[in-house]
């Protein structure tokens, strides 16, 4: 079911969902690294994997009527193995990840992450065939933009030292893969029709990320997973899910759209509820041109095409 013919409402109710579950995670981890800083982030990770598996195996098995038949479907070697790929790009992005984190400054790094809003537009137009407007382009950079102001602001820094060169590098080569691989996990989802092919393939998604988890899992325990850290856990394998269905009924560019609101509506919300300082000026005139450009990117003419 590609994102066009997604009745419109199913498409918000979804993407709107995840902009709740991403700043609900924020929130939650703020608070879990507060009352147990030491809880293992790699048991975290295989937790949530295992989670996101048996509920998608759970509700493909209601779907199916018979748990064999979805263990069977989900398990078919075929298909299972072309899931491995976008499991490699993440790995490989994550490691990046940490590279880019050592080789640059907080500021630099922030700054250029947002670069991952353009990537994924722009793998959506040569492998997805879509077409975008001059004023969809202007209202991605301008979103860019204002998640850059918005996380300057949180970490209080006016200016920005010259960065290293191998880490835009790694951080640029971080946001083409995150893209690619997005752009690969959506037109997997949308291939095929019924209600079991988003539990199939987000199960098939877990099953590699318990494979790809397991190891380093194994060297870590459950020690300071307090009711807060399984809220994390509970709440990372939701937006797994959602994740999924994001990309099966709206497209990889909205999704990220609204990971990149949920970092507004958290940092407010975090003042709301954790007593966190107010956001500073300059966070809110990001926050801003954040909203208003997804407002403008929302309602501008339709002239997304996919032919592929």
């Amino acid at each position: 079911m590609a994102g066009a013919a997604t009745p419109p409402l199913l498409r918000i109710g979804v993407l709107a969902l995840l902009v709740l579950q991403n700043t609900s995670l924020r929130l939650v981890m703020k608070h879990a690294r507060t009352v147990s800083p030491n809880f293992s982030a790699t048991a975290a990770v295989f937790a949530c994997e295992i989670l996101k598996f048996t509920t998608a195996i759970a509700v493909l098995a209601r779907v199916r009527r018979s748990l064999i038949t979805a263990l069977v479907e989900v398990l078919n070697y075929r298909e299972l193995l072309p899931m491995l790929v976008p499991a490699a790009l993440y790995l490989l992005a994550d490691r990046l990840h940490h590279v880019s984190t050592r080789r640059l400054d907080v500021a630099a790094f922030q700054v250029l992450s947002q670069s991952k809003v353009l990537t994924a537009a722009l793998f959506g137009k040569v492998f997805r065939g879509r077409d975008y407007s001059g004023r969809q382009w202007f209202c991605l950079c301008a979103i860019a933009c204002g998640i850059a102001i918005c996380q300057l602001a949180d970490i209080g820094v006016d200016t920005l030292e010259p960065p290293d060169l191998l880490g835009v590098a790694t951080v640029m080569t971080t946001s083409l893969l995150g893209a690619a691989a997005g752009t690969y996990i959506e037109a997997t989802l949308q291939r095929g029709s019924g209600d079991g092919v988003l539990w199939k393939r987000a199960a098939q998604m877990a099953a590699n990320g318990c494979l790809i988890a397991a190891g380093p899992a194994s060297r870590s325990n459950l020690d300071g997973f307090v009711f807060s850290a399984w809220l994390v856990v509970a709440l990372n394998a939701a937006g797994g899910l959602l994740v999924a269905a994001a990309m099966r009924y709206a497209d990889n560019v909205l999704k990220t759209l609204a990971a990149s609101l949920s970092i507004v509506v958290s940092t407010i919300a975090a003042t709301i509820f954790l007593s966190a300082p107010a956001p500073s000026s300059r966070f809110m005139i990001g926050g801003l041109v954040v909203v208003g450009a997804i407002y403008v990117y929302g309602t501008a003419p339709k002239v997304v095409v996919e032919t592929r």
